[in-house]
């Protein structure tokens, strides 16, 4: 039953308080898991829940990876899935973003994770148990845009060093996989920064998405409980893309492929060629 799939793990979520990290930290808890949040806020939506704890704190800020991985045990006895959410990402372009700026996301991004899984692998190892760890990425790691530089390449760092770890940490039972997310709207499960796009920007974003509708943070959820489960017990150092397919390559050329200006050879006015294929350069 999905309902008692984690029951009597302990699962930690940093960024838990807030959109996709809540949805995360709410589909473990329903899936029968404690669950110990680390965020920079407690947004109170998990107020009273007995088996889920938040602790406030930055994960930038050293020492506090082994103070959350100590406080799941001390509660819950154990911590068995580490799920590195929390992320910074303020636009910036090469001449206008400053050096501190750029430090800050990857301090957030990439350190802050790196010392969350080593809390988590050390304490795994103690405990002799193993464990799983789900880093969220970003389809912008590979897919980036004008003004993203610092977010992209610190997801990009982020699946590099999640690969890597998944090789050194395979033989103590230990997984680490990664869920790339496409557009998400987390409206309704977010009280920080409702409106962070526009309308314009969110339908967009949408018109990009082969499968045609934004992504929702339980689509994530799932992906991340997934990886977490026995079920993927053979999946280590893997991405996976929660996209409605917009990783998958260049759709937003359909109309173009549509009216006949791209990928379609013509041996005549008004003439589709058979056996000839022109190509578009990029």
């Amino acid at each position: 039953m999905v309902g008692h799939r984690f029951d009597e793990q302990v699962a930690i979520v940093t960024g838990g308080s807030n959109g996709i990290g809540r949805a995360v930290a709410e589909s473990f808890a329903a899936a029968g898991a404690s669950v110990v949040i680390c965020d920079l806020a407690d947004s109170g939506y998990f107020a009273g829940h007995r088996r889920v704890s938040t602790i406030i704190g930055d994960v930038a800020s050293a020492g506090l990876a082994d103070e959350v991985v100590g406080a799941a045990a001390d509660r819950f006895g154990r911590a068995d899935v580490l799920v590195n959410d929390a992320a910074s990402y303020p636009d910036g372009g090469l001449l206008d973003m400053t050096p501190d700026e750029w430090d800050r996301v990857f301090r957030v991004n990439v350190t802050g994770p790196f010392m969350m899984m080593q809390a988590f692998a050390r304490h795994g190892l103690a405990r002799g148990t193993g464990g799983s760890v789900v880093n969220i990425s970003t389809g912008s790691a590979r897919s980036p845009r004008p003004g993203g530089a610092a977010y992209s390449a610190s997801k990009a760092a982020l699946e590099i060093m999640s690969k890597v770890f998944a090789m050194e940490l395979g033989g103590h039972g230990i997984r680490v996989n990664v869920v790339a997310p496409g557009y998400i709207d987390v409206r309704g499960w977010s009280d920080a920064y409702p409106d962070r796009a526009s309308d314009e920007l969110r339908a967009a974003l949408t018109a990009a998405i082969p499968l045609g509708t934004a992504g929702d943070p339980r689509d994530i959820a799932h992906a991340v409980l997934f990886l977490a489960s026995p079920d993927a017990a053979h999946i280590s150092g893997a991405v996976l893309d929660v996209d409605g397919g917009s990783g998958a390559g260049r759709f937003g050329l359909r109309a173009q492929v549509e009216t006949g200006q791209v990928g379609l050879g013509q041996v005549g006015p008004g003439r589709v060629g058979t056996g000839q294929v022109s190509r578009a350069r990029s």
